[in-house]
């Protein structure tokens, strides 16, 4: 891992763009976890191709144990996910515990804690049958009884039943709304904002991947929920080799990606890892449905016509069957070798390793060797190349200790500088904390103050006394519902209160792909934030051909070929006084610098009627404005209906003062 994190920084060019020209394959997502965690530690900025593959980091894994929760609560093994991970960081001796009590409540009788060891709990737990019988663990966390629990973990169990609970009520939103707000309030966004790790901007980017993802996701037969979401993520985990389309992005970022996710890509330098003898080409056959019921029969599979199929029923059929299928997977296996080497447009590198975590050393593989030979025939030798082990010979990693602390002891750089963060607003603001209360007893007492207030507004309302209901505005708005808030304020306000769930729109997404493909055609990096994704507010594509009349039309257009300066320009607008200070969070769909010196903020509108609101313009004039520090008289705004080609400018837009109007 050392060299190949020393050989892709020697591939990097030095310019702009020159990572993105580096693809590195893996033959499956387990190598590609370790080429992952190598590379980022080294600096190197990576995008992993493929959702199969962002499933496996830590952080994407915690969000999706989180939604299996949300759908059922007898999901031990997510809760188990949550609670020994990096997070809560539950040691062995209290999971020991939680297990004990979720046998209690459900009535099990058995050996002793003491004739248990943890591991046998565990997998008992996680693994039961009958769900009537199941220990759960999710009511030994909302009642851990009266166990010798250490004091860190009944205080962290109250905090993840606590936190749980407030999600299950939102289970109803939209599935994006949902994911976002999972992310929002198990802080993952703020963890990896304040991560000061290598690492850190790699993963940053690959948890807006996986929000896109979901953002794109629709199930085949139109119905968008979360059983059919957890469907498809359990099964792109499993299989992994081609449920979601691996399409990188524009990111000057290394491409990690399976072999099976590199079909029809190239880059300048490939670096193909992990082509050892058993591993690449693979030895392990599959299972086959004359051995499996689990397995789907071949005669039914949509690629029926192109597999091997049982002709007879004794065991002279059995057997040439199997000699068929492996002869088939020894084809696939060489089709996949195939397409592994023809992916570099100037450089491939073709690597493997002598040692892993089996006993045995590995060897090169045939297509290694077959490398090998080309290069002889060219007058070339590989460098370095290390051919197998003698039996016998020792494993180098046996002298080094592979076991490390869980949880993990002492507190990280970003905990530390967390930790002084939160000293200084405690210090900044005395009052901000009840330091009579622990932090589990105050966000107790919190949630009862909202459901007093709520309750006393819903009573006066009922009791008809006309004395006025305050809904405190959140701490951020969009550009929408900011254009809501003026339209109908009372309507706003009720929504606040009784926030209802929204319909799935599937002509929003489309919206989205359009945005997503202006932002690709122009090499831009920036990656949607899920509040405020583009095309909610002009859903008007109907399905795919639409779409790519749509992108037809753009071309066409007088910006098809224009370069903006900008595209999908992030801001943050602060408005209103010192008494009372709003932000309006959005993004700029592109922004252009005209010859004088000025700007052009451009605002793309798929739908058929030219009805937008210029209040959306407005904002973005002022946040441009204010993000290059210029007059807002140097900026101007228009909405380009796409359809029509026509691009709308708007010079008579509000001023801060107005707008700030609004909020009062």
């Amino acid at each position: 891992m050392a060299w190949l994190a020393e050989a892709v920084r020697g591939a990097h060019g030095g310019e702009p763009g020159d990572w993105a020209r580096i693809g590195v394959l893996t033959r499956d997502n387990a190598h590609a976890e370790l080429v992952f965690d190598a590379l980022t530690t080294a600096g190197v900025p990576v995008e992993i191709v493929g959702l199969s593959g962002l499933l496996r980091l830590p952080e994407i894994a915690e969000i999706v144990a989180a939604l299996r929760l949300l759908h059922d609560v007898t999901d031990n093994a997510a809760l188990l996910t949550l609670l020994a991970g990096p997070r809560w960081a539950i040691g062995p001796r209290d999971l020991r515990l939680l297990g004990q009590r979720a046998g209690e409540l459900a009535g099990r009788r058995g050996r002793s804690v003491e004739e248990v060891s943890v591991a046998e709990q565990l997998v008992a737990i996680a693994d039961g049958i009958d769900p009537a019988e199941l220990p759960c663990l999710d009511d030994a966390l909302a009642d851990p009884g009266e166990g010798p629990y250490s004091e860190e973990a009944r205080a962290r169990f109250a905090l993840l039943r606590d936190e749980l609970r407030l999600l299950r009520s939102a289970v109803g939103e939209p599935l994006l709304d949902l994911v976002r707000r999972i992310v929002d309030v198990t802080g993952t966004d703020v963890e990896l904002a304040s991560a000061v790790s290598p690492a850190a901007a790699a993963r940053r980017d690959n948890l807006d991947l996986f929000v896109k993802a979901v953002a794109d996701f629709q199930a085949v037969d139109g119905d968008v929920t979360l059983p059919a979401l957890l469907a498809y993520l359990t099964a792109e985990d499993d299989q992994g080799n081609g449920l979601d389309v691996a399409t990188p992005t524009e990111a000057d970022s290394v491409k990690l990606l399976t072999v099976h996710r590199s079909k029809g890509l190239e880059w300048d330098t490939v670096f193909c890892v992990g082509v050892c003898e058993s591993r690449f080409p693979s030895s392990q056959g599959r299972t086959l449905w004359v051995s499996s019921p689990a397995v789907l029969p071949a005669p039914l599979r949509g690629d029926a016509a192109d597999l091997p199929q049982l002709e007879g029923f004794d065991k002279a059929a059995l057997d040439d069957y199997r000699r068929r299928s492996k002869a088939h997977e020894a084809d696939e296996e060489l089709r996949l070798g195939y397409v592994a080497f023809t992916r570099a447009a100037h450089r491939l590198a073709v690597t493997s390793y002598q040692w892993g975590p089996r006993k045995t050393p590995y060897g090169p593989s045939a297509y290694q060797e077959s490398v090998r030979e080309v290069l002889g025939s060219w007058g070339l030798a590989p460098e370095p190349w290390l051919t197998r082990p003698e039996k016998g010979a020792a494993n180098p990693y046996d002298a080094e200790d592979p076991s490390r602390p869980w949880p993990a002891d002492g507190v990280g750089e970003e905990a530390r500088l967390r930790l002084d963060a939160a000293a200084r607003v405690a210090e900044a603001d005395p009052e901000a904390s009840d330091p009579d209360l622990d932090i589990v007893t105050a966000a107790r007492v919190a949630e009862w103050d909202a459901e007093i207030e709520q309750l006393l507004a819903e009573a006066r309302l009922a009791a008809g006394t006309g004395q006025e209901v305050v809904v405190p505005l959140p701490s951020s708005l969009s550009a929408t519902a900011l254009g809501r808030l003026r339209d109908d304020a009372e309507a706003f306000a009720r929504d606040l209160a009784r926030p209802m769930p929204r319909p799935p729109a599937p002509a929003a997404r489309f919206g989205t792909r359009f945005h997503a493909w202006v932002e690709a055609r122009f090499g831009q990096q920036g990656l949607f934030d899920p509040d405020e994704l583009a095309g909610r507010a002009d859903a008007g594509i109907d399905d795919e051909a639409d779409l790519k009349e749509l992108v037809a039309r753009f071309e066409e257009g007088p910006f098809g070929t224009r370069e903006p300066h900008a595209v999908e320009a992030p801001f943050a607008l602060v408005l209103g006084g010192e008494g009372r200070r709003q932000v309006v969070r959005g993004r700029i769909d592109a922004v252009y610098a005209e010859p004088d010196g000025s700007f052009l903020v451009v605002d793309w509108k798929t739908n058929a009627r030219q009805d937008a609101d210029p209040l959306q313009l407005a904002l973005y004039r002022l946040a441009w404005a204010e993000l290059e520090g210029i007059p807002t008289d140097r900026v101007r705004a228009g909405f380009f209906y796409v359809r029509t080609g026509e691009l709308v400018v708007h010079d008579e837009l509000p001023g801060r003062e107005e707008v700030e109007r609004i909020l009062r």
